[in-house]
């Protein structure tokens, strides 16, 4: 692990997809991680890979919904108080990007990176067949009021735009469809190609795959500080000694804004915690993901067990469990399927989600450092983008012609 052509510094969906594509493109590449590869928040992640849902965060109309959540702990955004200034500046980011014309520049930017991804786990289950549970079975939007359904049909119809086609439907339709769904509901929209994985097992399945193509992993090993001479970043050092590469990737995560300040690279990535309950399955459990609109919650059917998830908590490095912000999760998720008694949980999850001011991930090269690139800040899309990001953040290192434009990620923006 001394010497590499490309260090990656970080294990998660992003940097393991990174992997697998530089190595299948001959390039000897090796991956760092703080923890265990693939169990950062790409652990906790719902499974969807869902190119209608391929939009930025701040989108029209979430500042209003946000001053109405922001002192609540229960609700699907929370900011926690504080008095950083780096929080505020990020927040006025934040505000400023909640415009439409920003945000259809976000989608335009971000639908054939899921697109690509999508296409990208598709051939990878025909490689290892059953592997990671791959199911191209379909996302349902419930809705609880006439305006969620209004909303959720305004969405569907704006994403058709791009070739993501959906199909509204009454309550009784619903519940036809799903009878999991029993909870007052109005109606919802069902979009058929959208699927899911287990989001452990397919960054396994890529870190297997990436490994017989000759790449290389180490977890457990923490970058602390770098080295640099000549506008160049020479070496890392890490918990188990300094390491040496001709490339370096920062792909962190939520902590890529400490690492690229050691560097003096603006990259404004804060934690978005963000829960996912396992439960035990119980009857009439669902057949398909279920996207309660009003509620901001995932509702994912496995093999063995349901995964509820939601909530955003703008928190940066704060990664407690807040047990309302779990019992509303549940409560939520209990409500729309109808479920009078509890399921037995078997797993509570929490990390920390890298968010960006503008929605977008930060794919590129930094100004000041000739051999850095940047691939973070993909907000709740990472499973979903992960091999279109690899395969731009590639061509980026490997100076060939962008796959997709390189321009809205740049991370000069910042």
């Amino acid at each position: 692990m001394s010497k590499a052509d490309v260090l990656v510094i970080g294990g998660g969906v992003i940097g393991v997809s990174l992997a697998l594509e530089l190595a299948r493109r001959g390039v000897g590449v090796a991956v760092v991680d703080r923890g265990r590869i693939g169990h950062g928040s790409s652990y906790g992640n719902a499974g969807w890979l869902t190119p209608s849902f391929a939009y930025p965060l701040p989108a029209p109309g979430v500042l209003g919904e946000s001053l109405r959540w922001l002192l609540d702990p229960e609700s699907p955004l929370y900011i926690k108080p504080s008095m950083s200034p780096t929080l505020a500046q990020w927040l006025w980011r934040f505000v400023r990007k909640m415009n439409r014309r920003d945000y259809e520049r976000g989608v335009e930017a971000l639908v054939p990176l899921s697109k690509y991804s999508l296409g990208a786990y598709k051939a990878l289950d025909d490689e290892f067949p059953g592997t990671f549970g791959f199911a191209q079975s379909g996302l349902l939007v419930v809705a609880e009021s006439t305006a969620g359904l209004a909303s959720a049909a305004r969405h569907a119809e704006h994403m058709a735009h791009h070739g993501l086609g959906g199909r509204v439907m009454n309550a009784a339709e619903v519940r036809a469809f799903e009878p999991a769904v029993s909870g007052p509901i109005v109606g919802g929209v069902f979009l058929p190609g959208e699927a899911q994985v287990e989001p452990l097992a397919v960054v396994e399945t890529m870190a297997r795959a990436a490994e017989t193509a000759g790449a290389r992993f180490a977890p457990g090993v923490e970058v602390f500080d770098f080295v640099t001479a000549g506008g160049r970043v020479v070496e890392v050092r890490t918990t188990a000694g300094p390491l040496q590469a001709e490339q370096f990737v920062l792909a962190a995560g939520a902590w890529s804004m400490a690492l690229a300040r050691k560097l003096g690279v603006s990259a404004p990535v804060l934690g978005g915690k963000g829960y996912a309950v396992v439960v035990e399955t119980f009857s009439e459990a669902p057949r398909v993901p279920i996207k309660p609109i009003e509620r901001r919650l995932a509702i994912t059917p496995r093999a063995d067990s349901v995964r509820f998830g939601g909530t955003l908590e703008l928190v940066d490095a704060d990664e407690s469990i807040s047990p309302r912000r779990v019992a509303a999760i549940m409560r939520g998720s209990r409500a729309v399927l109808g479920l009078e008694a509890e399921p037995v949980v078997r797993e509570v999850w929490r990390g920390l989600r890298p968010c960006t001011p503008d929605g977008l991930p930060i794919i590129g090269r930094p100004g000041a450092w000739s051999n850095l690139t940047i691939a973070t800040g993909h907000q709740m899309l990472g499973l979903h983008s992960a091999p279109g990001s690899a395969r731009l953040t590639a061509d980026i290192i490997l100076g060939a012609a962008p796959t997709f434009d390189p321009q809205p990620f740049r991370p000069g923006r910042f």
